[in-house]
């Protein structure tokens, strides 16, 4: 991973030294950016302990924001986010696979405020945030089962707060930090893609946690960031599924979902 970040995170990091130097306020600011965002990812999913299944695909996508100032430093924002790839696919009951898309979409609403603390400022946030990840998965594996398509989807609550150090009058340093807690999670194992089922498993998630951390390089119009998500679910509630004849239950593993990538984003607005 090492290997494959070190080049993208030069190459990110000498752009911005590339365009004109203009003043750049710590405070938050109306306007908003896009950009690319690229990152590998990882789920793993255990029954006490004992391997369960695994996924793990490079993505890249693009990603947005956009933030308007209310009186007294408040600010509100909305985020999205969409991010493609390919992954490799393991499981414990139904062997592998390769070549398997796989996309990931996001979308937030924050409201926050800023305090000016010396020459640095604290904007500490909260909001609402919602997150699918849809893996392509129908297709034989190694050992010849068929191993279903999966979508999932995540409703949380994010709360976390973004400190910016001045680097001078046109550059500056932001470190983000978040603690996300699920409110309700759905996945969805779609069995009716193999022949013989008449049902797909769907069931409930109900306690989880995600903590986000990135470290940007901005300037007044471009910014450069690395960052790192960390899901951690535990197991669901019970749920059913069919084929002709037998009606199955089963949960979803308690599994771990992780991030590490870069960005790039160009900045329009005030």
């Amino acid at each position: 991973m090492l290997k494959w970040t070190a080049p993208w995170l030069l190459a990110l990091a000498a752009l911005p030294t590339l365009v004109q130097a203009q003043s750049l306020p710590l405070k938050t600011v109306t306007g908003g950016d896009i950009g690319i965002q690229i990152f590998s990812h990882t789920f793993d999913a255990d029954r006490d302990g004992a391997f369960d299944m695994w996924l793990d695909s490079k993505k890249i996508g693009l990603a947005g924001s956009i933030v308007q100032v209310l009186e007294d430093d408040w600010h509100w924002g909305g985020e999205a986010r969409m991010a493609t790839g390919v992954t490799t696919f393991s499981s414990a009951a139904r062997g592998s696979n390769s070549g398997n898309a796989e996309t990931l979409t996001e979308f937030r609403l924050t409201l926050g405020r800023d305090f000016t603390v010396g020459q640095q400022v604290l904007a500490p946030y909260t909001g609402l945030g919602y997150r699918t990840l849809l893996s392509y998965l129908k297709g034989y594996t190694d050992t010849g089962y068929i191993s279903p398509t999966r979508s999932g989807n995540l409703v949380y609550l994010p709360i976390g707060v973004v400190h910016r150090y001045s680097l001078g009058s046109d550059a500056r340093l932001a470190t983000t930090l978040e603690y996300d807690h699920l409110l309700q999670g759905t996945q969805k194992t779609h069995y009716t893609d193999i022949v013989g089922y008449v049902s797909d498993l769907s069931v409930t998630q109900k306690k989880g946690k995600d903590a986000r951390l990135s470290v940007a390089y901005e300037t007044a119009r471009w910014s450069t960031s690395v960052f790192f998500h960390y899901w951690n679910i535990e197991e669901s509630e019970v749920g059913t599924y069919a084929n002709t004849t037998t009606v199955f239950s089963a949960t979803e593993a308690h599994n771990i979902s992780r991030e590490l990538g870069i960005q790039i984003r160009y900045r329009f607005g005030q």
